[in-house]
């Protein structure tokens, strides 16, 4: 069953990770300040918009217009030994994750550099060489590979070194007194007992977005069947003449309205209910404009055990079949949503 549910959201997984961030990309081509990737969420949402509060020592503070992108543009990583000895003016850290041994990843990251492994205090932390200009794309096709490369990157280094905590796209760290690679190391031992009681805390658990849509339809029909006022204005207007019905139509359709944001609340506590159980946590984020005739009950953010991802599916499509419901479900994600205390070296 859960082979099946990923198997199903893999391509929508990947349609959401652009969807949510493109707009924000575009935005860090018009904006003049401290580039601190935020939003959960969208859930998922994910690699900018579910990204946690992240401060490097500096981090994408560069001006509006597009940039050349920093260095490593070519592909297939060479072996480490090969590199050159001069030391990175900055660092791209994509997460941490525990581990005593300092390995080549063997993926290519964003823009084709080659993603390896710095170690302190039982933690290794993912990172590529690369200057100390953020990346901005010069088109949505790169902005779009440059988001993939840094997902797929999380993606390999989950399976080879366990739970790892994200940080999101762009988190670059550099100082102009020291060594980057000093001040990453520095700042993994003085926070080894935080950042390892978050890993233990996330181990053998996935975070999964559920956006849950109901029809117009049916959420008028609901408040008519529970709102005992609109009830009356119904009666009323079933008992007026035809040229009166116009006037009191009107009233009983603006009355529904008014009511539907009531409706859209019970709706979401029952759901809520009956997904908590399931999930470890659960944070709510903001609904999103649906698509026409349907409104977003619920935008959920959840994190799930891994041996209960098929009970919470069953849940969903329960959910689903009733009259009106539809459900978006993706993931699993990197569990930016419960990681927002994760703060890069400062």
């Amino acid at each position: 069953m859960e082979k099946e549910i990923r198997a199903a959201a893999r391509e929508a997984v990947r349609q959401a990770v652009w969807d949510a961030v493109r707009s924000i990309l575009v935005g860090m081509t018009s904006e003049e300040e401290t580039h601190v990737p935020g939003e959960r969420p969208d859930s998922m949402a994910a690699v900018v918009n579910q990204a946690p509060p992240v401060v490097g020592v500096c981090v994408d503070s560069t001006p509006a217009e597009f940039l050349p992108p920093p260095d490593c543009q070519n592909p297939p990583p060479q072996p480490r030994e090969q590199t050159p000895a001069a030391a990175p003016a900055g660092l791209y850290i994509y997460g941490v994750a525990a581990g005593e041994e300092e390995i080549e990843l063997g993926v290519a990251g964003v823009a084709g550099c080659r993603v390896y492994t710095l170690v302190a205090a039982g933690l290794r932390a993912v990172v590529h060489d690369c200057s100390t200009e953020p990346y901005r794309p010069d088109s949505d096709e790169q902005a779009k590979r440059w988001l993939f490369e840094h997902q797929d990157v999380l993606d390999q280094a989950k399976e080879r070194l366990g739970t790892i905590l994200p940080m999101g796209f762009n988190t670059i760290i550099h100082s102009a007194a020291r060594q980057p690679r000093e001040v990453l190391k520095e700042w993994l031992s003085r926070e080894s007992g935080r950042l390892k009681s978050m890993l233990e805390r996330l181990r053998d658990k996935e975070e999964f977005a559920v956006k849950i849509l109901v029809s117009d339809e049916v959420l008028k029909k609901t408040a008519l069947q529970e709102d005992s006022r609109l009830q009356e204005l119904q009666r009323e207007l079933e008992g007026k003449p035809e040229g009166a019905r116009y006037l009191y139509r009107e009233r009983l359709e603006k009355a529904v309205k008014d009511s539907l944001e009531d409706v859209v609340e019970v709706y979401f506590r029952r759901v809520y209910r009956v997904l908590r159980p399931l999930c470890v946590d659960i944070q709510v984020e903001k609904t999103k404009q649906a698509p026409p005739g349907r409104r977003m009950i619920a935008n959920l953010s959840c994190l799930v055990e891994k041996s209960r991802v098929p009970v919470l599916g069953e849940a969903l499509a329960e959910i689903k079949q009733r009259d009106g419901f539809d459900i978006d479900f993706t993931g699993p994600w990197p569990p930016y949503s419960f990681v927002s205390e994760l703060v890069a070296p400062s």
